[in-house]
C-alpha cells in the first residue's frame, strides 16, 4: 500500500502472456486495485505503475502503462509492447486534449520508431536510444514485450528480483533519537566579532 500512498493518482499493470501484453489500468482507489486477483502472476513478467500526476488530469486513461501505438487512454488492451514511465518530460506537445507528458512522448517519439522497426531486436535498440537521453535527467522507463522481456532504462533499484523506479518501496525506520546535551555556557549567544 506504500506505493499507493506516495502515488495516489491511479494505478495500472501489464502482464506478458508469452505472445502479447495485457494492460489493465485506471484503478483510481486502493480498494479497486487491491480487489484484483493477482494469483498466478508470479509466473509471468509484469510491470506495475502507481501514478503521481505531473501533467494531464487525474483520470483512468492517464494511468500507466501505455501501449506503444493505438489509443493510449484505453484502460484495457492486448498489445505487442507496453511502456511505463517515472519522471517529468518537458516540452512535449500534442494536439490531443488532456495528454500527459509521457503520452505525448510515446506518441511523438517512441511510436514512430516502433512502427518503422517492428522487428523485435531493432525495437529494443530504438526504444533504448529514444528513452536514454531522458534517463540521464532522472526519468525511468520500463518496456514490457509479449515474450516476457522487460527493458528497464534509468537509474532504478533492483531488490529481490524486482526493479523499482525509486526507493519509495522501502520502509524507513528512524533510528533511536540521539539527545545531545551541551554545557549551559555553550547555549549562550556568542558576541559578534565583526564581519569577514
Amino acid at each position: 500500500m506504500g506505493c499507493w500512498e506516495r502515488n495516489p493518482h491511479g494505478a495500472g499493470f501489464a502482464v506478458a502472456t508469452g505472445k502479447h501484453v495485457y494492460i489493465r489500468k485506471g484503478f483510481m482507489t486502493w480498494d479497486e486495485f487491491a480487489a484484483i486477483d493477482f494469483d498466478g502472476l508470479e509466473d509471468h513478467a509484469c510491470v506495475f505503475h502507481f501514478r503521481f500526476a505531473t501533467h494531464g488530469s487525474v483520470s483512468p486513461g492517464n494511468c500507466h502503462p501505455f501501449p506503444i501505438v493505438g489509443n493510449l487512454k484505453r484502460t484495457s488492451a492486448t498489445v505487442d509492447v507496453a511502456v511505463a514511465h517515472n519522471g517529468v518530460i518537458l516540452g512535449q506537445q500534442t494536439s490531443k486534449k488532456d495528454y500527459s507528458d509521457t503520452m505525448c512522448y510515446v506518441e511523438n517519439v517512441i511510436a514512430p520508431y516502433w512502427k518503422r522497426c517492428k522487428g523485435k531486436g531493432k525495437m529494443y535498440t530504438s526504444a533504448k536510444r529514444r528513452a536514454n537521453p531522458l534517463a540521464e535527467t532522472g526519468s525511468k522507463w520500463s518496456f514490457l514485450y509479449g515474450d516476457g522481456t522487460i527493458v528497464n532504462i534509468g537509474d532504478g533499484i533492483e531488490c529481490d528480483g524486482v526493479w523499482y523506479s525509486n526507493a519509495g518501496f522501502r520502509t524507513y525506520t528512524a533510528p533511536n533519537p540521539v539527545v545531545l546535551r551541551y554545557p549551559e555556557e555553550m547555549l549562550r549567544p556568542l558576541p559578534m566579532a565583526g564581519y569577514f
